[in-house]
């Protein structure tokens, strides 16, 4: 009885001593806001690797098509064991720093260069990790994880490795020479970039050299906006770095704003200082909710130019909802903007940009604004939106340029009318189709235009003709399973924009890159059943309103913002891919 008395104390305190080990080895969160510079452009963050991978995992789109790419069906079942590695620290360095690793990015800058027809984009940023081991641990984990993704990514680069201010570096370069990849570790932390200066900056602030972005407020102010506190991760945008972002959009995209150079100019130009006037700091955040992931943004305006935004922007509630009956069922996405007055919303907004401008940047402006809506058939703004209610609807019927599409609700039909003789000139073309007559006319454009159920639609005639055949044979949008199944998240309240997209081809983008990966497929791909999987997805829904403050965005996809940042850092290996799909 005694030596089983002994027995059980000492197992007793074995276990104690366990729990204790256990306990002190586990892993403590950071704020990972600590290690980045102060003045970061953009900072995003993930505090739990295990928890997002889950996630993804459980969402409806993987559950559909992973079978279909060949992926493990189980990979869920492995978070118990990224638990235990967490809190013990038992297991390879590698699985423990999944496990354990708290991450951020941080961009430092943004550098663009002509590429040609295009405009090239170079951000220049740090990954900074957290990785909650020790120091010798750290640096195998990282070498041997980045050294891989360098041989996918560069295929033979040359490796460099030296000591410097009591940080290890080592640095993989691509064979032309012209990209690299830095990573350097000090104590617990890695700091992996595209750039040399960006990962010392971070250095610096682990050396207290430098000031960091923690404590900031517009950052905690910015997590309670997009509630970022129990998020899958979080991202914040200064309002410096909305500024260079808008600059380069308005270099990118100034020849879709205006067929006139000197117009093109005048946006590049002018936009960005406008810009940096009225755009405070942008927030980000992703959840796991009903099987898809949902992200939320907030756009913060400063200036006064929200509080002149507010009411005039306001929203009709339960607006109509009758254009979606005109278009075909398959779309592209398809967007229903809803103002309770859309040209005082028109007016309001070019008031609020306009008041930030000089006397020439105002007419500048006014023109640019005036321009952006001429590529839906709509020239005179004012006039225009004067005649219509509250529901406006553009749509892309494919992924080309050519297929947009323009419903308005109407209310003023008179000057519609006239709207559209102008439009389509002398002796239009007619058809009927169904109860309704299309109008074509006889330009080369083939602008089109019917008057159908309290709608006018324009477009050209071979859009408007397919919205058309597909109201006479009920075979709407409105009516289609997809539109029907997505829109039952829709919120209560009326948002000021809804946004329908075709998720297939950013799905399709992260099924095969996550194929491509090693350690996760269990079969070849096979793409005509990934194909017809992609096929039944929900469309990816957005919806933006403006609120006090800023404009406040929710979107509900496949994979959200995580399959647009798995494909950028998860380099596709072409070969395996081609190979395990035969």
């Amino acid at each position: 009885m005694k030596s089983l008395r002994k027995a059980l104390l000492v197992f007793l305190v074995i276990l104690l001593i366990l729990a204790i080990w256990i306990w002190w080895n586990r892993p403590q969160r950071v704020n990972m806001a600590a290690y980045v510079p102060a003045d970061s452009l953009i900072y995003l963050e993930a505090n739990n690797l295990p928890e997002i991978a889950t996630s993804i995992v459980s969402t409806d789109a993987w559950k559909a098509l992973a079978p279909a790419a060949g992926l493990r069906s189980n990979l869920g079942n492995l978070s118990w064991l990224s638990r235990l590695a967490s809190w013990t620290g038992i297991g390879a360095a590698e699985s423990v720093l999944l496990s354990r690793a708290q991450v951020a990015i941080t961009v430092l800058g943004m550098d663009a260069a002509d590429a040609g027809d295009t405009l090239r984009i170079k951000p220049r940023y740090a990954l900074v990790v957290e990785t909650h081991m020790g120091e010798g641990r750290a640096r195998s984990a990282v070498e041997n994880r980045v050294g891989e993704f360098a041989r996918r990514a560069y295929g033979t680069p040359s490796v460099e490795q030296k000591e410097v201010g009591g940080a290890t570096y080592m640095t993989w370069v691509a064979p032309e020479g012209n990209r690299r990849i830095v990573a350097a570790v000090m104590g617990s932390v890695a700091f992996i970039g595209n750039d040399d200066a960006a990962v010392e900056a971070c250095l610096a602030v682990r050396r207290n050299e430098r000031p960091s972005l923690e404590g900031n407020p517009q950052v905690e102010e910015m997590r309670r906006r997009v509630r970022g506190q129990d998020a899958l991760a979080f991202g914040y945008v200064q309002p410096e770095g909305m500024a260079r972002l808008l600059e380069i959009a308005a270099t990118a995209y100034a020849g879709q704003l205006s067929s006139d150079p000197r117009a093109q100019s005048a946006a590049a130009s002018i936009l960005p200082p406008i810009a940096k006037k009225i755009l405070g700091g942008g927030g980000w955040s992703a959840h796991f909710s009903d099987g898809v992931i949902e992200d939320r943004y907030f756009l913060g305006l400063q200036n006064g130019v929200a509080e002149r935004l507010l009411d005039t922007l306001a929203a009709q509630e339960n607006p109509p909802i009758g254009a979606f009956g005109l278009l075909p069922r398959e779309v592209y996405s398809v967007s229903r903007y809803n103002y309770r007055d859309p040209v005082r919303a028109w007016r309001g907004v070019n008031a609020a940009i306009v008041s930030q401008a000089d006397t020439l940047g105002s007419i500048l402006i006014t023109r640019l604004l005036d321009g952006t809506l001429k590529p839906y058939g709509i020239e005179q703004p004012d006039s225009f939106l004067g005649a219509i209610g509250s529901e406006i609807v553009t749509a892309r019927l494919d992924d080309s340029g050519a297929s947009t599409v323009t419903i308005v609700q109407v209310r003023d039909e008179t000057t519609l009318r006239n709207f559209v003789a102008r439009r389509l000139g002398v002796r239009p073309q007619r058809e009927t189709i169904g109860d309704a007559v299309l109008q074509i006319s006889n330009n080369e454009a083939h602008d089109a235009s019917s008057f159908v159920d309290g709608y006018l639609i324009i477009g050209r005639d071979q859009n408007v003709r397919q919205c058309l055949e597909a109201r006479t044979s009920k075979e709407t949008l409105a009516l289609s399973d997809v539109f029907v199944r997505t829109t039952r998240h829709a919120p209560t309240t009326s948002a000021n924009v809804v946004t329908l997209t075709d998720d297939h081809a950013p799905a399709r983008v992260f099924m095969t890159r996550m194929a491509a990966q090693k350690g996760i497929s269990e079969g070849p791909l096979r793409d005509h059943e990934l194909e017809v999987a992609l096929g039944r997805l929900s469309f990816a829904m957005s919806e933006t309103q403006f609120v006090d403050g800023g404009f406040e965005r929710r979107s509900r996809s496949s994979f959200g913002q995580f399959g647009a940042l798995a494909s950028q850092f998860a380099p596709a290996n072409n070969d395996e891919a081609v190979a395990r799909s035969k």
